[in-house]
């Protein structure tokens, strides 16, 4: 929300757990978000609570929903995460949001993305103690998943990230799926598949089910997985409190990972190749530690701000529209 020094972003994991007893004490996160729906158009949901994002994963580690499990999922609960979102920021009585959404697959998850957010919700943010507020939600669009990220190169300063004039082929590493896209000059889409194999959650399982590292634990049971991320993050590739460091199991995986989806994306828009000005990778995967060689190797660029351009995107065709009144 904003732009320049006044922008605030706010990133949730994509999880969630509902609250179905008494919690022992108020949580709190920057990247987690406590509601109560009290009333309002998703009437299914009326008097539950739910706790998202790293809230849910500190409250159920092991039972938590992770959105990247099922792509139903991430339709069914993107109010869910809106509203966990906004819990996280300093409370106002009411929100008046316009939307512009993605979704890997439009086709099948507009209206039901558009029908269970859209309208009038008021929630608790907090506990039950909280004062209301009132969220009122409107969805502009729902875009296909790296129309944002297209929309957010092209109007990169000082230099755009793409040229718009010619093809661009993008590659999209998010937590879940592999997407490669070939759009034509001035950003229609003209190729567009989501390949069979997962993104950067079957990185994280790999490493976090590695015989050593199970070993290690001494429990049998594969690792922390929100550990694992974590410490990729913040490069400390440290696993937990154990201070154990998992680098070396880290760049093995990442090889095998990296290699077979660049192998499988690049055979994707291959016929896309030799007619493009741009090829460029974007998603939390292009902004993994040590993937700077293996792209350029294979001749992609990954983007400034890769985990963020797709938000950043979106936002910027929200705005462009609301302008407009639509």
């Amino acid at each position: 929300m904003g732009n320049g020094s006044d922008q605030h972003r706010v990133r949730t994991p994509a999880k969630i757990v509902e609250i179905q007893g008494e919690l022992h004490d108020e949580l709190t996160s920057p990247e987690g978000g406590h509601f109560i729906y009290d009333d309002g158009d998703r009437p299914d949901l009326k008097g539950r609570e739910f706790l998202t994002g790293s809230l849910a994963a500190w409250k159920a580690p092991t039972s938590h929903i992770k959105l990247s499990d099922n792509p139903a999922l991430k339709a069914e609960y993107v109010l869910h995460m809106i509203l966990g979102a906004l819990a996280t920021l300093p409370h106002q009585d009411t929100w008046n949001l316009h939307l512009v959404l993605s979704s890997h697959n439009t086709q099948v998850f507009r209206e039901l993305v558009t029908s269970k957010t859209s309208g009038s919700h008021s929630v608790l943010f907090g506990g039950r103690d909280k004062p209301k507020t009132q969220v009122s939600l409107t969805v502009s669009l729902v875009v296909p998943e790296g129309a944002g990220s297209y929309a957010f190169c092209a109007a990169y300063k000082p230099d755009p990230l793409i040229d718009i004039a010619g093809h661009v082929i993008a590659l999209d590493f998010g937590t879940s799926t592999v997407i490669p896209t070939v759009f034509a000059p001035q950003g229609k889409i003209i190729h567009r598949n989501v390949l069979a194999v997962g993104g950067c959650v079957d990185l994280l399982e790999a490493i976090a089910s590695d015989v050593e590292l199970v070993k290690l634990l001494g429990t049998g049971k594969s690792a922390n997985i929100e550990l694992i991320r974590q410490a990729i993050e913040d490069r400390s590739f440290k696993y937990g409190t154990r201070g154990f460091s998992f680098q070396h199991l880290y760049t093995r995986h990442l090889h095998t990972w990296l290699g077979d989806r660049l192998r499988l994306a690049l055979a994707e828009v291959e016929e896309w190749r030799d007619a493009a000005q741009s090829l460029v990778a974007w998603g939390g995967g292009a902004a993994l530690p040590c993937t700077e060689g293996k792209f350029e190797k294979a001749g992609i660029t990954p983007i400034a701000d890769a985990c963020w351009a797709n938000a950043l995107g979106l936002q910027r065709i929200a705005e462009g529209r609301y302008q407009r009144g639509k």
